[in-house]
């Protein structure tokens, strides 16, 4: 399994949560959570499978996940998911960024207005057994955006209370996917039982990369990583319960 990535994106007054993840082979999709004030707001899901079938790996699993995840931010950015944000939370504040939401004709009546808002709320929350394809497509086919960092992680072992583990870590930006070299790394862990406790620090290298191995103590209560990135092409965060 890939741990995937987290990403906080602003957008009309809000803070918008986007957690993708990799499910494992055992469940081969690729599922992205948006959420607002701790409530899931969009989930999206991508199966696969045929992609295991032909051959595909781990390198070509990260692209999807990597794809999926940007263009959830990029729908969030451009307001595509704000009729659900709205039908949800409430009326958002702020401009519509997005220019197809700015060119949009005024509505004559309010009965056509109505049903012009429940199609797009309708829309907006069909829920989402996506295509490789489709996912491919909406990723190429997205306007450039703003670079932002991305940190990724991949484990030699079980993260769980009492383990050892290598961590593979690699801070890149996120539309070029450039290595972002002296990225400041820290690994905590928190708990429930106990005060913040910092496993492991270091920097990442030219290709941005990083190895660090940690001890995970045994403690009682519920426990999690926050592994950080700090660098001048911004910050990232993973969160992984343990």
């Amino acid at each position: 399994m890939i741990t995937g990535y987290n990403t906080d994106v602003r957008h009309r007054g809000m803070v918008f949560h986007v957690q993708t993840e990799d499910k494992g082979v055992n469940n081969p999709s690729i599922e992205t959570l948006v959420y607002v004030g701790g409530q899931i707001l969009h989930r999206r899901r991508s199966e696969y499978a045929k992609l295991l079938k032909e051959g595909g790996g781990k390198e070509e699993i990260l692209e999807l996940l990597e794809a999926q995840h940007h263009t959830l931010i990029d729908e969030i950015k451009t307001g595509k998911l704000d009729a659900e944000t709205e039908s949800r939370i409430g009326p958002l504040s702020g401009p519509i960024v997005s220019s197809e939401a700015e060119s949009k004709p005024a509505v004559p009546d309010s009965g056509a207005q109505a049903g012009t808002e429940l199609a797009a709320s309708a829309e907006a929350r069909e829920s989402s057994l996506e295509s490789l394809d489709q996912v491919i497509l909406d990723y190429l086919t997205m306007e450039a955006e703003q670079e932002y960092l991305i940190l990724a992680m991949d484990s030699l072992g079980e993260l769980k209370l009492g383990s050892d583990v290598r961590l593979a870590l690699q801070a890149k930006t996120s539309g070029s996917s450039d290595p972002v070299a002296d990225a400041e790394i820290t690994v905590k862990l928190i708990s429930t039982v106990a005060q913040p406790l910092i496993l492991a620090t270091g920097q990442t290298n030219d290709e941005g990369n990083l190895n660090l191995r940690i001890s995970i103590p045994l403690i009682k209560g519920t426990a999690a990583l926050i592994i950080s990135a700090s660098s001048e092409a911004g910050t990232a965060e993973i969160k992984h319960l343990i």
